[in-house]
């Protein structure tokens, strides 16, 4: 562990030696300098253990969204070939006549579009032309507007939407206009990395053909053991081989505090420009006040008064209310706070060997963690 800081790695090591995480690589910066960067625990437990290193490459889940999805559909946005306020029945055509090809691209990146939350396209649909047809064949699971509701399957349209404008794969578009401009070089979709680079997630899909409700009588394709570099989510893995826009990037702390650090500077850093500050000041602002959550353009806004949501409990309580960031499913999160210039990333692999919670526990540990944070670089 190399830091200027003590107590965030005292909260990870005991985390790790209570049982509350496998293993965590932690990578926290400070006015654009790295003040914290620690690896605790274990990458894999089965079938052998592994330790935990700094350069350690995560299956980072949900962070695909702000940190691949987002950057390339706001691009295509800032060049005119998208625009937020266009439905996506424009850019999928066989959506105009369902509910959902209404949505606009805004209400897909702010969660309001009235798309279920989730729905195991796999078991229905096998590319991405099925996957399409499979969530236009859904209801609306609210009135658009009224509420924010999380939904994997509103990206997964925003990825197919810029895949079909550009006529590239999402994974593609992110090298392309994101990774590479960063000089990032273990970021990515499929990444071709030897299997001990990876940290371990669940063995098989035990947890998601556990929610299948019968259903997976009609799946024969069910992974069951380990699969280093394969993406854990069950609709990035089955049904968009590994290409999504809800799941399916890969990364290692450093590299994904570099992309906190190209948003805390404003759509830029070394000269490389991805964004504008004008897009990145917007898709960082509430954009859902009044409702029961606070959304950005694909980023989870921590605001005062409202709970229902993983912030303030993942992101601590001493960031400051400006605070954006995003956590993902197999136990990863960054959270940036653009007031007191803070980056902090936090990606465990909660998931190996098995699902044993709900996620509480890691919630518990991000807590902790980003509250030491807080109170060694902002002395509250």
């Amino acid at each position: 562990m190399s830091s200027t800081l003590q107590e965030p790695g005292e909260v990870l090591a005991a985390s790790v030696e209570q049982g509350d995480v496998p293993g965590a690589v932690a990578h926290v910066s400070w006015r654009g300098k790295p003040v914290f960067q620690g690896a605790f625990g274990w990458a894999s437990v089965e079938p052998e253990p592994r330790p935990m290193r700094h350069d350690t490459i995560f299956d980072l889940a949900s962070l695909t969204k702000p940190l691949a999805a987002t950057p390339v559909i706001l691009h295509l946005i800032e060049t005119g070939a998208m625009a937020l306020e266009d439905p996506i029945g424009r850019y999928l055509p066989e959506l105009e006549r369902r509910p959902i090809g209404k949505a606009t691209i805004s209400r897909l990146l702010t969660h309001t579009s009235g798309v279920a939350a989730h729905f195991r396209l796999y078991l229905h649909a096998r590319d991405r032309e099925a996957v399409v047809q499979a969530i236009g064949s859904l209801d609306l699971a609210y009135e658009p507007g009224t509420r924010v509701e999380y939904s994997c399957l509103g990206f997964i349209l925003l990825g197919i939407a810029a895949e079909r404008i550009t006529g590239e794969w999402l994974d593609v578009l992110a090298d392309r206009l994101v990774v590479r401009p960063l000089g990032l070089t273990d970021t990515g979709y499929r990444l071709d990395r030897p299997e001990e680079r990876f940290a371990a997630t669940e063995r098989g899909n035990e947890y998601e053909r556990g929610k299948t409700d019968g259903q997976e009588c009609s799946f024969a394709d069910w992974r069951t053991d380990y699969v280093p570099g394969g993406v854990h989510d069950g609709n990035a893995y089955y049904a968009m081989a590994g290409v999504s826009a809800n799941a399916g990037l890969f990364g290692t702390a450093a590299e994904v505090a570099r992309l906190g650090e190209m948003w805390l500077n404003g759509g830029e850093l070394d000269g490389a420009r991805i964004l504008s500050p004008q897009t990145v000041v917007l898709a960082t602002t509430n954009l859902t006040p009044g409702l029961n959550l606070a959304r950005g353009l694909g980023w989870q806004i921590v605001t005062p008064g409202i709970t229902e949501e993983t912030g303030p409990w993942s992101s601590g309580t001493l960031f400051s209310p400006r605070t954006y960031g995003h956590t993902g499913f197999t136990g990863t999160s960054i959270w940036v706070d653009p007031e007191d210039e803070i980056v902090a990333v936090l990606l465990t692999n909660r998931v190996h060997p098995r699902i044993e919670d709900d996620g509480t526990r890691s919630i518990g540990v991000r807590h902790r963690f980003h509250n030491a944070v807080a109170r060694a670089l902002k002395g509250v």
